[in-house]
């Protein structure tokens, strides 16, 4: 482990990409070979849940291994007073919900706590542990990075989970600017807790709602994301929480 942490800490953009394919490989282990299927009626998302609980335990190993929990804002919650800087995303998160919710209470509830999970794994090893690598490349860099790694990412849907190819590149496109964001919210808040909550409701409020959100609306919380988080980065980004362990 000591020999990876050093080796990611003399080429921080190649750790990075290694980082991301490595958690994307112990993903589809568990949720393609390791896990039998699991989708019991009491809890249809158990299968998804316990696959984002093994990953994220996987994360939080390597972050302390590497003495990386605190300064990656993972075991932290950062700047307090500065929490309700998430709130204009959360607003943009809860808007998906204004057509209602799809489901019986059971999937409702299930899919809730299973997304949950998502967004402390992904914030987690996103905004976490591989943002941390890219730390020594700067905040704009880094959070460019973020974005990148991030969003390329969820072409996996397509290779792996059956999404048609043209969602699979409109979900990689929102999952970029989605993590730009994040990743400048991470300089300024020190903690990746809030945007866990945002990411969170985030992914549960588009899957359950019974209809896609309008292109315009879509369109516009794009460019949302890529000023809100130039703004953080310009204001908050020398002060960022990042450090070298």
């Amino acid at each position: 482990m000591q020999s990876w942490k050093d080796h990611v800490s003399r080429h921080p953009l190649w750790g990075a990409v290694e980082l991301t394919f490595a958690w994307h490989t112990v993903l589809l282990l568990f949720a393609k070979v390791i896990l039998p299927p699991l989708a019991p009626s009491w809890y249809p998302d158990l299968g998804a849940t316990l696959v984002n609980v093994i990953c994220a335990a996987g994360v939080w190993l390597v972050l302390w291994r590497w003495g990386w929990l605190r300064v990656s804002g993972v075991a932290t919650p950062g700047r307090p007073r500065r929490w309700w800087m998430a709130a204009p995303m959360l607003l943009v998160a809860c808007s998906y919900s204004v057509a209602g919710l799809d489901g019986s209470a059971t999937v409702v509830g299930s899919g809730l706590v299973s997304l949950l999970w998502v967004g402390v794994n992904e914030e987690m090893y996103s905004r976490g542990l591989v943002q941390q690598a890219l730390g020594p490349l700067g905040p704009v860099r880094a959070a460019v990075g973020v974005a990148v790694l991030f969003g390329a990412g969820h072409i996996q849907n397509f290779l792996f989970f059956g999404d048609p190819l043209d969602d699979t590149l409109w979900q990689m496109l929102s999952a970029g600017f989605f993590g730009f964001t994040c990743a400048a919210l991470r300089y300024a808040i020190g903690s990746i807790w809030p945007m866990v909550v945002v990411h969170g409701l985030d992914d549960f409020f588009q899957i359950r709602s019974p209809g896609s959100a309008p292109d315009w609306w879509q369109a516009s919380v794009y460019a949302f994301h890529l000023v809100y988080g130039l703004w953080l980065l310009r204001r908050y980004g020398a002060g960022g929480s990042y450090e070298r362990a």
